[in-house]
């Protein structure tokens, strides 16, 4: 074989199609993002939670609501409606709700 030859001889359209197939199909499987439903479970199941902290009326106060619209900017929708549903259902303060919120969810 002369030395200019390559010895991989260049693919054929049909052979590249048919790699270009199986990547396509062997796509990673993709990761199911996890709900309400699903993130209040997990904090239910959570051992050592922190005891509330606040009296709460049932909805946030004011300067927990203005928090919450600073703090929407970096975060997902999931991370805020379970930080609401810690405020406001079970007596959390922001900050701790934030904290525990950030293990369950993360961002």
């Amino acid at each position: 074989m002369p030395y200019h030859v390559n010895s991989k001889m260049p693919k054929s359209n049909v052979e590249k199609n048919k790699e270009k197939a199986k990547k396509q199909t062997a796509k990673k499987p993709v990761k199911k993002e996890m709900t309400l439903k699903e993130a209040i479970a997990k904090f239910e199941d959570m051992p050592n939670k922190p005891k509330s902290n606040m009296k709460s009326s049932g909805k946030l106060s004011k300067r927990q609501s203005d928090l919450m619209k600073t703090h929407k900017e970096h975060h997902t929708k999931l991370h805020l409606d379970l930080m609401k549903y810690l405020m406001v259902k079970k007596n959390y303060c922001f900050e701790i709700s934030h904290e525990l919120t950030q293990k369950i969810v993360g961002k």
